[in-house]
């Protein structure tokens, strides 16, 4: 047996769901006290606005307004409801332009992951400019060899691979950010650090300590290819370290080593950086992101990334 005065609603019965426009019209005519006065906030005709109070009224089985001919006022039960569906009207908008905001890469999350400096260069910039007009957008950044960031982009644990080299197009989409210049890091009190330009013969006889960790594979490589062509067997030394460590190992005069230009906008105790080669010793640096990633903050990142690619000449 039901409750005295509780409603007698039979169980399992589907209980109509209030419709938005309901509450909409609802409002209207709460807040400007008659029908006609909400048809015209709401440009529609009074028969519809009445409807809609009326089908909302058989709904809940309660009437929400004294319908006068000075216009309509709030019953108690109007009153409850009306607070009540301002909050759920004011909710509905916020998820919608917050929506909307997301859509277009305004808000979000974006997880890059990173196998280069920023403390200058392009990435830096692109960087810099996305977080300038995208504020709200949660940024996240992972530091992490080669193979194990392009696992995470597989498994979408990231967004973007940002690294030396080429794009990495067998597991993506990418392009080459741009190409920077190369300099030699050596100890600021040694006769190379006074040479305003080196050649490759210059250093045939240094010894060169290169991070075991990336980019360091990627050094090694160019230097071998280039020192190698005055017929010198190159003295290499690796390091389990990064970039602090083997910058700290060049000014105590351990050996000499290669950073691209986007290395020399942090200074190191004793450490010169002087240019080497010639046009054609630049690196690459690019971008790799898997093509079916609909983040729109990542969207919006790879559109200023392309005006910077293309305004340093990277891409076409």
């Amino acid at each position: 047996m039901p409750l005295e005065g509780a409603p007698n609603i039979r169980e399992n019965k589907m209980v109509p769901e209030i419709e938005t426009r309901q509450l909409t019209n609802f409002l209207a005519v709460a807040e400007r006290g008659g029908f006609r006065r909400a048809a015209e906030s709401l440009s529609v005709g009074q028969s519809s606005v009445s409807r809609q109070i009326q089908r909302l009224e058989d709904m809940l089985g309660v009437s929400l307004f004294e319908r006068r001919a000075d216009g309509a006022r709030l019953t108690v039960a109007g009153a409850c409801l009306a607070t009540r569906a301002r909050l759920i009207i004011d909710e509905l908008k916020a998820a919608r332009k917050t929506a909307q905001v997301a859509g277009v890469g305004r808000n979000g999350h974006l997880t890059l992951g990173v196998i280069l400096s920023l403390s200058r260069g392009a990435a830096r910039d692109v960087l810099s400019n996305f977080i300038r007009s995208h504020d709200k957008v949660e940024i996240a950044m992972v530091e992490s060899d080669r193979s194990d960031l392009l696992s995470k982009l597989s498994h979408r644990r990231i967004d973007l691979v940002a690294a030396c080299g080429e794009p990495h197009l067998g597991v993506g989409d990418g392009f080459t950010l741009c190409h920077e210049a190369v300099f030699l890091a050596t100890a600021a009190d040694t006769v190379l650090a006074d040479r305003p330009l080196l050649s490759w013969d210059d250093v045939r006889n240094e010894r060169f300590i290169i991070s075991s960790r990336e980019p360091g594979p990627e050094i090694h490589d160019h230097v071998v290819s280039r020192v190698g062509r005055v017929g010198r067997q190159l003295s290499v030394r690796r390091h389990r370290m990064g970039r602090e460590g083997i910058m700290d190992l060049v000014g105590m005069g351990f050996g000499v080593s290669l950073v691209p230009d986007q290395w020399r906008g942090v200074g190191y105790p004793n450490v010169a950086f002087v240019p080497i080669g010639g046009e054609g010793d630049r690196v690459p640096f690019s971008l790799t992101w898997r093509p079916e990633n609909d983040n729109p903050a990542l969207r919006r990142f790879l559109s200023l990334a392309r005006i910077e690619a293309r305004r340093n000449g990277s891409l076409s």
